[in-house]
């Protein structure tokens, strides 16, 4: 069979990465579209931008599934003097769906913290509860902090990342968290974590790591995160295959670290 309404796309996503596995405060499934557009391809990218979109219609794919959704937050109008407004109106131009898949992924099975810490080679793996958005487990053997960080560096291909430690400490207990991870700083405590990795640490968040005894490995936003984009093109492709159907899946290769790093003299 070729192609799927895009309401039958929702739901095999609902069955790889359950909605109810998503964060109250967060925004799931389609973002713009026509439920009962026919889909014969589809772009997948971390965030949906301009290029994003424009790399969707460009490869004539009728749907873009992201990673991060489009709206978090209640808009009254949609106008070009916004970042979301202005995703949206692209989006209805250039004839493109979007659903966002973003913190059901997080948290399900086979999804992008489940990938995190299999890259880490964690072993016991747990869901620490209450954060959904997470997996605890530990090191085959100790690590010190620096040692962790470069295998970190190394396994993810994040070409530099933060320390928040005593470089020397000995790590055997991680929590990992995907994207900003900082709010779960009570429950890697309460599971009694050597260390966090995440990304997106600000300052005071740092601090107050520091003051409770846990370190901090700050990989950034899109270091941690920008493996979605194979876990959603294999996962997404290999549903359709086992129900039959002709759909094309294409990952979108334009997208890079925001942030760039610049050095003083």
């Amino acid at each position: 069979m070729t192609g799927a309404l895009l309401t039958r796309i929702v739901d095999i996503s609902d069955r790889l990465f359950p909605f109810e596995g998503s964060e109250p405060w967060d925004n799931c499934g389609i973002q713009i579209g026509d439920p009962n557009r026919h889909i014969t391809s589809v772009a997948v990218s971390l965030d949906p931008t301009l290029q994003t979109i424009r790399f969707a219609s460009d490869h004539h794919c009728e749907l873009l599934v992201t990673h991060h959704p489009v709206l978090l937050h209640p808009m009254r109008n949609i106008t070009a003097d916004n970042f979301a407004g202005r995703i949206l109106m692209k989006a209805a131009k250039s004839d493109v769906n979007i659903i966002a898949l973003h913190t059901n992924l997080d948290a399900a099975e086979g999804g992008l913290n489940e990938h995190l810490a299999a890259r880490l080679g964690l072993e016991r793996v747990i869901v620490p509860l209450p954060a959904r958005c997470a997996r605890l487990g530990e090191l085959p053997g100790p690590l010190s902090v620096s040692a962790l960080a470069r295998k970190v560096a190394q396994d993810l291909s994040i070409p530099r990342l933060r320390i928040i430690s005593d470089t020397d400490r000995e790590i055997r207990k991680v929590f990992c968290a995907s994207g900003s991870g900082m709010g779960y700083l009570q429950e890697a405590l309460r599971y009694r974590a050597d260390a966090i990795v995440t990304g997106d640490v600000r300052y005071h968040a740092a601090r107050e790591a520091m003051e409770m005894g846990i370190a901090v490995i700050d990989a950034g936003h899109y270091g941690l995160e920008k493996e979605a984009v194979p876990i959603l093109v294999d996962s997404l492709s290999g549903a359709f295959a086992r129900d039959g159907l002709e759909i094309a899946c294409i990952a979108c290769d334009l997208e890079r670290d925001p942030f760039e790093e610049h050095f003083g003299r």
